[in-house]
């Protein structure tokens, strides 16, 4: 065919279906006006779906696992900010033109909570990892609203409890190398199968002046961010905070089983949020500083300093 523009719409239609990248499906929708109008806005995601424990109540039926992408929007304002991140929930309709990077997606339980007379949706961080090249089947790890952190696997349909001797609280969880890492308000590190076999290891070098902790997948390795303050008092305090903190970054050593402290993140920024930390090159972000940490301040102001 000479001219691409004179495809037949259902064939670009069902093009535009198969492109699971938005970036890439803006790039497809910019080629043309017909193949803009002839092709989806954003390509639906189907929301995957698992039950809560038998013996959970006071919960709604509407459980599921919302996919969220993390985007890096460029300014065209030469007076305000140059870019703004923004998480996109697929749900808009319309056709518009946007300047994104899609930087990472997050997994969050979703379901209704309710106690009377009043009721409310609720969302939880979770761990999720794909275990086919299709992504309809995948494994979640969590703490709902259960005694303790489970394990859902949907090749089995059902959540299995993980036998943890102490109570756990999750600051931070990844699936690296098809395993589950999670780290807890101790900083003891939770190291999950996909057998559901588990183990714990703690750092060899504790740090005691740790007041928050971060997990996140930076290239090929996994780490973990703390947030240190010298004085407990110090952390509580927001407007001396931004003055007394520092971050120790530590990458995960799977040979021994600890955290080995590093000096520079390979020249890449650091994105810490509550539900998704991910990191990228500096050179892939026009107007960031390579190994700097860019941090929501306790869910209120984002902030940024550099990890030196």
């Amino acid at each position: 065919m000479e001219k691409w523009s004179e495809l037949p719409p259902e064939i670009l239609h069902s093009i535009s279906l198969r492109i699971d990248n938005s970036f890439d499906l803006i790039h497809f929708r910019s080629v043309c006006s017909s193949w803009r109008s002839s092709s989806i806005l954003f390509r639906p995601k189907t929301s995957l779906r698992c039950p809560l424990l038998v013996y959970s109540s006071g919960y709604g039926d509407d459980r599921y696992i919302l996919s969220r992408s993390v985007y890096l929007l460029k300014s065209s304002d030469l007076n305000g900010p140059r870019y703004w991140l923004f998480k996109l929930q697929e749900k808009e309709n319309g056709d518009i033109v946007l300047h994104i990077f899609e930087l990472a997606q997050e997994h969050v339980a979703c379901y209704s909570e309710w106690s009377e007379p009043c009721e409310g949706k609720v969302e939880r961080r979770i761990g999720f990892m794909s275990l086919n090249a299709e992504n309809n089947e995948f494994m979640v790890l969590g703490r709902l609203p259960f005694k303790g952190p489970a394990v859902y696997r949907s090749i089995d349909g059902r959540w299995t409890e993980l036998q943890i001797t102490q109570p756990v609280s999750f600051e931070g969880i990844v699936s690296y190398k098809s395993k589950f890492y999670a780290i807890d308000l101790t900083g003891r590190t939770i190291v999950v199968e996909p057998t559901l076999q588990l183990h714990t290891f703690q750092r060899s070098r504790p740090s005691y002046k740790t007041r928050k902790r971060w997990l996140l997948n930076s290239g090929d390795k996994v780490l973990l961010v703390e947030m240190c303050t010298e004085r407990r008092a110090d952390f509580f305090i927001p407007n001396i905070r931004e003055k007394k903190i520092w971050f120790e970054v530590s990458e995960l050593d799977v040979e021994r089983n600890d955290w080995n402290q590093v000096e520079d993140v390979d020249d890449r920024v650091l994105f810490l949020e509550q539900y998704c930390s991910f990191s990228c090159l500096a050179t892939e972000i026009q107007g960031f500083r390579a190994n700097s940490i860019i941090f929501s301040d306790l869910g209120v102001n984002p902030v940024r300093c550099t990890a030196e």
